[in-house]
């Protein structure tokens, strides 16, 4: 049963407060349920880091045969980018910070010809934990900051100390040439047990409306060193999730006691455990992070259209996989999604996590991938793309170029496909086509 400091709580008395005084950063994205177009050309957008840069690759079939580096699109002339890709409009976009100095962000398209163009430039100042795509937009966030009001003072707690539960959107409008907006909002008490939350994921609802998990904390010490945006965590046995409408208020707040927060964590980051199956339902998981919680790593169902996790289903994954807790999340195709699980049954906090399986959710079950490289010989993994059913998965090894491998997910089975040489990694793939 949920306890009472969970209670239903309206949206009216979670309002959320826009430090910004600016007007909504986007007016309503309702999309329409129109049959689906036949898939037009496109190309494989590739990120891969060499010995002294990163690249820009472009492939038409990553199922097979090799590259070189040297034949690359672009060189690009920062490292460390982030790459996400959105379906519409279809772009590459990527994320930089500099810590603390203006990062030159990306935006990458396939252009009339069938070649990758920079569709544009845009700066980042802030940093980010969490990043997404809403509508027409490309949302990266960040927790941990002091809010302002409206002369910029910083808001105080009733001790009159600084508080830290503002989250800062970086808003990248796709469709009006990369342009920035920020807007700050205010998570304290948001579940209404006190604490303030960092936001992970975004999940589009198609509906003016996105998903995203709640790390609910208690208010971080400002004077905290190092990256981590969150406090102490008080309900390590509780997952909250949020409904955002397109002006950053507040909708709904879905809560369970089943499992833990869904959110994958490494040092500053917070990795979307939420995603959308094919048919609309919104499988929210969690890895059990936490050393405290005595939850197992499973996952809760939102079907579509509703106010409320689903009573009736709960999968635990964890006494599928043997024991292992698992970190990333991605959908592949129907209600199949790759996991990246940890080495160590008891994972530590910057533990390795080169396992991966096949979590078909509405069938509850899972299987083990096979045919990748060992998980002590993996030396880096990057962005994987789902396209035809499959899920195309950079992988570099030990004593190997690094390559695209492609997994089946019915059998969990992999193939290795196109290997870049001179490489040292493959950061992202992504399938763009023209607009």
């Amino acid at each position: 049963m949920i306890s009472k400091f969970k209670q239903s709580i309206s949206a009216r008395s979670l309002s959320i407060l826009l430090c910004a005084c600016s007007p909504l950063f986007f007016a309503s994205c309702d999309k329409d349920d129109s049959p689906s177009e036949p898939e037009k050309q496109g190309a494989f957008f590739i990120s891969a880091t060499g010995e002294s840069a990163q690249y820009i690759l472009r492939a038409d079939d990553p199922e097979t045969g090799e590259m070189s580096i040297a034949n690359n699109v672009k060189t690009l002339e920062l490292s460390g980018y982030t790459w996400i890709f959105n379906a519409n409009p279809s772009v590459a976009v990527g994320l930089i910070y500099q810590q603390g100095d203006p990062g030159i962000g990306l935006g990458y398209v396939v252009a009339e010809d069938g070649s990758l163009h920079e569709s544009g430039q845009f700066n980042i100042t802030s940093r980010f934990t969490s990043y997404g795509f809403f509508d027409r937009y490309a949302l990266a966030s960040v927790g941990g900051i002091t809010p302002v009001d409206a002369s910029g003072a910083a808001l105080t707690d009733a001790e009159g100390n600084e508080r830290t539960d503002g989250v800062t959107f970086t808003i990248i409008d796709l469709k009006n040439n990369f342009a920035l907006q920020e807007k700050t909002i205010t998570t304290l008490n948001i579940t209404g047990n006190g604490g303030q939350a960092t936001l992970s994921g975004i999940v589009d609802m198609g509906n003016g409306e996105f998903l995203t998990g709640l790390v609910v904390s208690q208010p971080r010490d400002p004077n905290q060193g190092g990256g981590s945006s969150s406090g102490a965590i008080a309900y390590p046995d509780s997952v909250w999730v949020a409904a955002f409408d397109a002006g950053l208020n507040l909708k709904r707040i879905y809560r369970d006691d089943r499992i833990s927060y869904s959110s994958g964590r490494f040092r500053s980051q917070y990795y979307s455990q939420i995603a959308k199956a094919d048919d609309g339902s919104v499988y929210v998981f969690s890895g059990s992070y936490e050393s405290t919680t005595t939850r197992p790593a499973g996952a809760l169902r939102i079907n579509k259209g509703a106010t409320a996790f689903d009573a009736s289903y709960y999968f635990n994954i964890q006494e599928k996989t043997d024991g292992y807790k698992f970190r990333k999340v991605w959908h592949i195709t129907g209600n199949y999604f790759l996991l990246e699980l940890y080495n160590d049954l008891v994972p530590a906090a910057t533990g390795a996590a080169t396992q991966y399986g096949v979590a078909d959710a509405a069938g509850k079950t899972f299987k083990w991938v096979t045919g990748i490289p060992a998980k002590d010989k993996i030396t880096a993994t990057g962005l994987p793309a789902p396209y035809g059913g499959k899920m195309y998965f950079p992988i570099a090894a030990e004593a190997a170029d690094p390559a695209i491998y492609i997994i089946d997910p019915a059998t969990a089975a992999a193939t290795k496909g196109l290997s870049i040489t001179g490489a040292t990694s493959i950061n992202a793939i992504g399938r763009l086509t023209q607009d």
